[in-house]
Protein backbone atom coordinates (compact mmCIF):
# COMPACT_ATOMS: atom_id res chain seq x y z
CA UNK A 1 0.00 0.00 0.00
CA UNK A 2 1.25 3.46 -0.91
CA UNK A 3 0.59 6.45 1.33
CA UNK A 4 -2.15 8.77 0.12
CA UNK A 5 0.20 11.62 0.92
CA UNK A 6 2.28 10.95 -2.20
CA UNK A 7 1.76 10.03 -5.84
CA UNK A 8 1.99 6.41 -6.94
CA UNK A 9 5.26 5.91 -8.79
CA UNK A 10 4.26 4.05 -11.95
CA UNK A 11 5.92 2.50 -14.98
CA UNK A 12 4.40 1.44 -18.30
CA UNK A 13 5.44 -1.80 -19.98
CA UNK A 14 4.31 -1.71 -23.60
CA UNK A 15 3.49 1.48 -25.48
CA UNK A 16 1.74 0.26 -28.59
CA UNK A 17 -1.77 1.01 -29.82
CA UNK A 18 -3.49 0.91 -26.42
CA UNK A 19 -0.41 1.63 -24.32
CA UNK A 20 -0.32 5.15 -25.75
CA UNK A 21 -3.77 5.81 -24.28
CA UNK A 22 -2.76 4.39 -20.91
CA UNK A 23 0.36 6.56 -20.89
CA UNK A 24 -1.72 9.65 -21.62
CA UNK A 25 -4.11 9.11 -18.72
CA UNK A 26 -1.22 8.24 -16.39
CA UNK A 27 0.57 11.45 -17.31
CA UNK A 28 -2.63 13.47 -16.83
CA UNK A 29 -3.52 11.87 -13.50
CA UNK A 30 -2.68 13.80 -10.38
CA UNK A 31 -2.32 10.56 -8.45
CA UNK A 32 0.48 9.14 -10.59
CA UNK A 33 4.10 10.02 -11.25
CA UNK A 34 5.33 8.08 -14.27
CA UNK A 35 8.92 6.99 -13.74
CA UNK A 36 9.68 5.06 -16.91
CA UNK A 37 8.32 3.51 -20.11
CA UNK A 38 9.72 0.25 -21.48
CA UNK A 39 9.03 -1.11 -24.95
CA UNK A 40 11.09 -3.40 -27.19
CA UNK A 41 9.99 -1.47 -30.30
CA UNK A 42 12.29 1.40 -31.40
CA UNK A 43 9.29 3.12 -32.99
CA UNK A 44 7.38 3.04 -29.69
CA UNK A 45 10.36 4.42 -27.80
CA UNK A 46 10.70 7.22 -30.35
CA UNK A 47 7.03 8.05 -29.86
CA UNK A 48 7.54 8.44 -26.12
CA UNK A 49 10.67 10.56 -26.59
CA UNK A 50 8.90 12.88 -29.03
CA UNK A 51 5.75 13.22 -26.92
CA UNK A 52 7.27 13.18 -23.43
CA UNK A 53 10.96 14.13 -23.79
CA UNK A 54 11.48 14.31 -20.02
CA UNK A 55 10.29 10.74 -19.46
CA UNK A 56 12.95 7.96 -19.25
CA UNK A 57 12.35 5.23 -21.84
CA UNK A 58 14.21 2.01 -22.61
CA UNK A 59 13.86 -1.44 -24.11
CA UNK A 60 14.94 -3.34 -20.99
CA UNK A 61 12.12 -4.43 -18.68
CA UNK A 62 14.58 -5.06 -15.84
CA UNK A 63 14.69 -1.26 -15.56
CA UNK A 64 11.17 -1.64 -14.13
CA UNK A 65 11.28 -4.91 -12.22
CA UNK A 66 14.64 -4.24 -10.52
CA UNK A 67 13.87 -0.64 -9.57
CA UNK A 68 13.06 0.34 -5.98
CA UNK A 69 11.63 3.65 -7.19
CA UNK A 70 8.58 2.08 -8.87
CA UNK A 71 5.43 1.15 -6.91
CA UNK A 72 3.16 -0.06 -9.71
CA UNK A 73 3.48 -1.43 -13.22
CA UNK A 74 0.91 -0.89 -15.97
CA UNK A 75 1.19 -3.69 -18.55
CA UNK A 76 0.01 -3.25 -22.14
CA UNK A 77 1.96 -5.97 -23.92
CA UNK A 78 0.27 -8.53 -26.26
CA UNK A 79 -2.35 -10.73 -24.57
CA UNK A 80 -0.25 -13.89 -24.64
CA UNK A 81 2.44 -12.05 -22.64
CA UNK A 82 0.18 -10.75 -19.87
CA UNK A 83 0.68 -13.69 -17.51
CA UNK A 84 4.47 -13.70 -17.80
CA UNK A 85 4.88 -9.96 -17.39
CA UNK A 86 2.33 -9.65 -14.57
CA UNK A 87 3.87 -12.53 -12.63
CA UNK A 88 7.36 -10.99 -12.88
CA UNK A 89 6.00 -7.64 -11.68
CA UNK A 90 4.15 -9.18 -8.74
CA UNK A 91 7.16 -11.25 -7.71
CA UNK A 92 9.18 -8.02 -7.79
CA UNK A 93 6.73 -6.54 -5.27
CA UNK A 94 4.94 -4.21 -7.69
CA UNK A 95 1.22 -3.48 -7.80
CA UNK A 96 -0.04 -4.46 -11.25
CA UNK A 97 -2.57 -3.18 -13.74
CA UNK A 98 -2.69 -5.44 -16.81
CA UNK A 99 -4.74 -4.87 -19.91
CA UNK A 100 -7.55 -7.32 -20.59
CA UNK A 101 -7.54 -10.26 -20.56
CA UNK A 102 -5.72 -10.87 -17.29
CA UNK A 103 -4.24 -14.03 -18.84
CA UNK A 104 -5.12 -16.49 -21.60
CA UNK A 105 -6.01 -19.35 -19.25
CA UNK A 106 -8.05 -19.46 -16.06
CA UNK A 107 -5.30 -21.34 -14.21
CA UNK A 108 -2.76 -18.64 -15.03
CA UNK A 109 -5.21 -15.90 -14.09
CA UNK A 110 -5.88 -17.57 -10.73
CA UNK A 111 -2.14 -17.92 -10.09
CA UNK A 112 -1.73 -14.17 -10.59
CA UNK A 113 -4.58 -13.47 -8.15
CA UNK A 114 -3.10 -15.84 -5.56
CA UNK A 115 0.34 -14.25 -5.93
CA UNK A 116 -1.07 -10.73 -5.52
CA UNK A 117 -3.13 -11.74 -2.48
CA UNK A 118 -0.16 -13.48 -0.89
CA UNK A 119 1.98 -10.37 -1.23
CA UNK A 120 -0.75 -7.87 -0.35
CA UNK A 121 -0.54 -6.21 -3.76
CA UNK A 122 -3.25 -4.70 -5.95
CA UNK A 123 -3.93 -6.62 -9.17
CA UNK A 124 -6.39 -5.20 -11.65
CA UNK A 125 -7.41 -6.17 -15.20
CA UNK A 126 -8.26 -3.49 -17.73
CA UNK A 127 -11.99 -4.13 -18.15
CA UNK A 128 -12.68 -0.52 -19.07
CA UNK A 129 -16.43 -0.96 -19.55
CA UNK A 130 -16.93 -1.45 -15.83
CA UNK A 131 -15.99 2.24 -15.56
CA UNK A 132 -18.29 3.33 -18.37
CA UNK A 133 -21.08 5.44 -16.87
CA UNK A 134 -23.62 4.13 -19.42
CA UNK A 135 -22.83 0.53 -18.40
CA UNK A 136 -23.09 1.56 -14.74
CA UNK A 137 -26.47 3.22 -15.42
CA UNK A 138 -27.90 0.01 -16.90
CA UNK A 139 -26.52 -1.98 -13.96
CA UNK A 140 -28.53 0.26 -11.61
CA UNK A 141 -31.65 -0.32 -13.72
CA UNK A 142 -31.19 -4.09 -13.61
CA UNK A 143 -30.54 -4.15 -9.86
CA UNK A 144 -33.53 -1.90 -9.14
CA UNK A 145 -35.88 -4.22 -11.02
CA UNK A 146 -37.09 -1.47 -13.35
CA UNK A 147 -36.48 -3.72 -16.38
CA UNK A 148 -38.31 -6.62 -14.71
CA UNK A 149 -36.83 -10.10 -15.04
CA UNK A 150 -33.96 -10.24 -17.50
CA UNK A 151 -34.91 -12.60 -20.33
CA UNK A 152 -31.92 -12.31 -22.61
CA UNK A 153 -29.02 -10.09 -23.65
CA UNK A 154 -27.30 -9.87 -27.00
CA UNK A 155 -24.21 -7.93 -27.97
CA UNK A 156 -22.63 -7.05 -31.29
CA UNK A 157 -19.03 -5.87 -31.51
CA UNK A 158 -18.27 -5.56 -35.21
CA UNK A 159 -15.97 -3.56 -37.45
CA UNK A 160 -13.72 -3.70 -40.48
CA UNK A 161 -10.95 -2.97 -38.03
CA UNK A 162 -7.56 -4.02 -36.73
CA UNK A 163 -6.83 -7.69 -37.43
CA UNK A 164 -4.59 -9.22 -34.77
CA UNK A 165 -2.04 -11.92 -35.51
CA UNK A 166 -1.37 -12.92 -31.87
CA UNK A 167 -4.94 -13.76 -30.79
CA UNK A 168 -8.29 -14.46 -32.41
CA UNK A 169 -11.21 -12.04 -32.44
CA UNK A 170 -12.52 -13.94 -29.40
CA UNK A 171 -9.62 -13.07 -27.10
CA UNK A 172 -9.34 -9.59 -28.60
CA UNK A 173 -12.96 -8.45 -28.25
CA UNK A 174 -14.96 -10.89 -26.11
CA UNK A 175 -13.44 -9.74 -22.78
CA UNK A 176 -15.46 -6.53 -23.18
CA UNK A 177 -18.84 -8.18 -23.63
CA UNK A 178 -18.29 -11.08 -21.22
CA UNK A 179 -17.16 -8.60 -18.56
CA UNK A 180 -20.23 -6.39 -19.10
CA UNK A 181 -22.74 -9.27 -19.11
CA UNK A 182 -21.28 -11.00 -16.05
CA UNK A 183 -21.09 -7.64 -14.22
CA UNK A 184 -24.76 -7.01 -14.96
CA UNK A 185 -25.97 -10.51 -14.07
CA UNK A 186 -23.42 -11.14 -11.28
CA UNK A 187 -22.96 -14.69 -12.52
CA UNK A 188 -20.98 -16.96 -14.81
CA UNK A 189 -22.84 -18.93 -17.47
CA UNK A 190 -23.77 -22.51 -16.70
CA UNK A 191 -23.12 -23.56 -20.29
CA UNK A 192 -21.70 -22.06 -23.48
CA UNK A 193 -21.84 -22.84 -27.17
CA UNK A 194 -20.00 -21.21 -30.03
CA UNK A 195 -19.21 -21.31 -33.72
CA UNK A 196 -16.58 -19.30 -35.54
CA UNK A 197 -15.24 -18.55 -38.98
CA UNK A 198 -11.56 -18.55 -40.03
CA UNK A 199 -11.01 -16.59 -43.24
CA UNK A 200 -7.75 -14.61 -43.00
CA UNK A 201 -5.21 -16.51 -40.87
CA UNK A 202 -4.92 -20.19 -39.94
CA UNK A 203 -6.47 -21.16 -36.58
CA UNK A 204 -7.51 -17.59 -35.64
CA UNK A 205 -11.23 -16.86 -35.81
CA UNK A 206 -12.23 -13.61 -37.51
CA UNK A 207 -15.89 -13.97 -36.57
CA UNK A 208 -17.51 -15.66 -33.56
CA UNK A 209 -21.11 -16.31 -32.52
CA UNK A 210 -21.41 -17.51 -28.93
CA UNK A 211 -24.42 -18.21 -26.71
CA UNK A 212 -24.24 -18.28 -22.91
CA UNK A 213 -26.92 -19.80 -20.69
CA UNK A 214 -27.23 -18.70 -17.04
CA UNK A 215 -28.63 -20.45 -13.98
CA UNK A 216 -31.68 -18.19 -13.69
CA UNK A 217 -32.68 -18.92 -17.28
CA UNK A 218 -31.19 -15.85 -18.95
CA UNK A 219 -29.55 -16.21 -22.34
CA UNK A 220 -26.78 -14.05 -23.75
CA UNK A 221 -25.56 -14.04 -27.33
CA UNK A 222 -22.27 -12.44 -28.38
CA UNK A 223 -21.43 -11.65 -32.02
CA UNK A 224 -17.84 -10.61 -32.69
CA UNK A 225 -16.15 -9.72 -35.98
CA UNK A 226 -13.27 -7.65 -37.30
CA UNK A 227 -14.42 -8.50 -40.84
CA UNK A 228 -17.71 -6.61 -41.09
CA UNK A 229 -18.81 -3.58 -43.15
CA UNK A 230 -20.48 -1.92 -40.16
CA UNK A 231 -18.95 -0.49 -36.99
CA UNK A 232 -21.33 -1.69 -34.30
CA UNK A 233 -20.85 -1.53 -30.51
CA UNK A 234 -24.24 -2.38 -29.03
CA UNK A 235 -25.60 -4.47 -26.18
CA UNK A 236 -29.37 -5.02 -25.90
CA UNK A 237 -31.05 -6.13 -22.67
CA UNK A 238 -34.58 -7.53 -22.97
CA UNK A 239 -36.48 -7.51 -19.69
CA UNK A 240 -40.02 -8.57 -18.89
CA UNK A 241 -41.04 -4.95 -18.25
CA UNK A 242 -38.67 -2.82 -20.32
CA UNK A 243 -35.82 -3.12 -22.79
CA UNK A 244 -32.64 -1.09 -23.03
CA UNK A 245 -29.91 -0.66 -25.64
CA UNK A 246 -26.33 0.37 -24.91
CA UNK A 247 -24.69 1.93 -27.97
CA UNK A 248 -21.09 2.75 -27.18
CA UNK A 249 -20.46 4.12 -30.67
CA UNK A 250 -23.11 6.82 -30.18
CA UNK A 251 -22.23 10.24 -28.84
CA UNK A 252 -25.75 11.43 -27.96
CA UNK A 253 -27.76 8.26 -27.27
CA UNK A 254 -25.53 5.78 -25.48
CA UNK A 255 -28.51 4.43 -23.53
CA UNK A 256 -32.01 4.12 -25.03
CA UNK A 257 -34.83 2.72 -22.87
CA UNK A 258 -37.91 1.16 -24.50
CA UNK A 259 -41.02 0.87 -22.33
CA UNK A 260 -42.47 -2.03 -24.26
CA UNK A 261 -43.06 -5.75 -23.97
CA UNK A 262 -45.50 -8.61 -24.26
CA UNK A 263 -48.03 -9.66 -21.60
CA UNK A 264 -49.79 -13.02 -21.55
CA UNK A 265 -52.93 -13.31 -19.45
CA UNK A 266 -52.92 -16.83 -18.08
CA UNK A 267 -56.35 -18.17 -17.34
CA UNK A 268 -57.92 -15.88 -19.96
CA UNK A 269 -58.72 -17.71 -23.18
CA UNK A 270 -58.64 -16.08 -26.59
CA UNK A 271 -60.33 -18.24 -29.20
CA UNK A 272 -58.58 -16.30 -32.01
CA UNK A 273 -55.12 -17.02 -30.61
CA UNK A 274 -53.38 -20.28 -31.66
CA UNK A 275 -52.22 -20.82 -28.07
CA UNK A 276 -55.57 -19.98 -26.62
CA UNK A 277 -54.23 -17.32 -24.19
CA UNK A 278 -54.72 -13.59 -24.44
CA UNK A 279 -51.53 -11.90 -25.68
CA UNK A 280 -51.18 -8.14 -25.45
CA UNK A 281 -48.32 -5.93 -26.60
CA UNK A 282 -47.26 -2.88 -24.63
CA UNK A 283 -45.88 0.17 -26.44
CA UNK A 284 -44.83 2.99 -24.15
CA UNK A 285 -42.31 5.79 -24.26
CA UNK A 286 -38.81 5.64 -25.64
CA UNK A 287 -36.44 7.47 -23.31
CA UNK A 288 -32.87 8.68 -23.85
CA UNK A 289 -31.58 9.59 -20.39
CA UNK A 290 -28.94 12.27 -20.00
CA UNK A 291 -25.93 10.53 -18.45
CA UNK A 292 -22.69 12.33 -17.55
CA UNK A 293 -19.86 10.63 -19.41
CA UNK A 294 -16.38 11.13 -17.95
CA UNK A 295 -13.68 9.24 -19.84
CA UNK A 296 -13.90 5.56 -18.75
CA UNK A 297 -10.16 4.99 -19.14
CA UNK A 298 -9.34 7.90 -16.83
CA UNK A 299 -11.86 6.61 -14.25
CA UNK A 300 -10.38 3.13 -14.52
CA UNK A 301 -6.81 4.28 -13.98
CA UNK A 302 -7.79 6.51 -11.06
CA UNK A 303 -9.55 3.54 -9.48
CA UNK A 304 -6.36 1.48 -9.78
CA UNK A 305 -4.29 4.23 -8.17
CA UNK A 306 -6.86 4.54 -5.36
CA UNK A 307 -6.68 0.78 -4.75
CA UNK A 308 -2.89 0.94 -4.56
CA UNK A 309 -3.11 3.71 -1.97
CA UNK A 310 -6.02 2.30 0.07
CA UNK A 311 -5.34 -1.41 -0.19
CA UNK A 312 -8.87 -2.07 -1.46
CA UNK A 313 -9.93 -4.74 -3.95
CA UNK A 314 -10.27 -3.42 -7.54
CA UNK A 315 -13.69 -3.71 -9.18
CA UNK A 316 -12.10 -5.52 -12.14
CA UNK A 317 -9.57 -7.45 -10.09
CA UNK A 318 -9.53 -10.82 -8.42
CA UNK A 319 -12.40 -13.13 -9.17
CA UNK A 320 -14.09 -10.91 -11.76
CA UNK A 321 -11.00 -10.98 -13.95
CA UNK A 322 -10.56 -14.74 -13.46
CA UNK A 323 -14.24 -15.36 -14.18
CA UNK A 324 -14.03 -13.51 -17.51
CA UNK A 325 -10.99 -15.54 -18.57
CA UNK A 326 -12.70 -18.78 -17.51
CA UNK A 327 -15.77 -18.03 -19.65
CA UNK A 328 -13.69 -17.10 -22.69
CA UNK A 329 -11.62 -20.24 -22.23
CA UNK A 330 -14.84 -22.30 -22.32
CA UNK A 331 -15.94 -20.52 -25.51
CA UNK A 332 -12.50 -21.18 -27.00
CA UNK A 333 -12.91 -24.87 -26.22
CA UNK A 334 -16.16 -24.92 -28.19
CA UNK A 335 -14.45 -23.18 -31.11
CA UNK A 336 -11.59 -25.68 -31.08
CA UNK A 337 -14.10 -28.53 -31.20
CA UNK A 338 -15.68 -26.89 -34.22
CA UNK A 339 -12.29 -26.55 -35.92
CA UNK A 340 -11.60 -30.26 -35.46
CA UNK A 341 -15.06 -31.15 -36.77
CA UNK A 342 -14.51 -29.04 -39.89
CA UNK A 343 -11.12 -30.49 -40.86
CA UNK A 344 -11.29 -31.82 -44.38
CA UNK A 345 -14.34 -29.75 -45.27
CA UNK A 346 -13.39 -27.29 -48.07
CA UNK A 347 -13.39 -23.68 -46.98
CA UNK A 348 -13.69 -24.42 -43.26
CA UNK A 349 -10.15 -25.35 -42.27
CA UNK A 350 -6.94 -23.35 -42.38
CA UNK A 351 -7.28 -19.81 -43.72
CA UNK A 352 -10.29 -20.54 -45.90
Amino acid sequence: MVSRNRQVRTALLGCGYWGKNLLRVLMESGGSRVQRVVDSSPAAREYVKSRYPELPVSGDESDIFDSDSIDAVVIATPANDHYRAALLALRAGKHVFVEKPLATSADEAQELVDCANGKGLALMAGHTFLFNSAVNYIKIMIDSGSLGDINYIYSRRLNLGIVRSDVSVLWNLAPHDVSIIQYWLEAEPESVSAVGGIYLQPFLEDVVFSTLRFREGQLANIHLSWLDPHKVRTVTVVGSRKMVVLDDASTDARVVIYDMGVDISSGTKDTDSPGGFLVSHRYGDTIIPKIPYPEPLAREMQHFLDCVQCGSEPVSGGQHAVSVVRTIERIESELKAGRHASLGVPGLSGAG
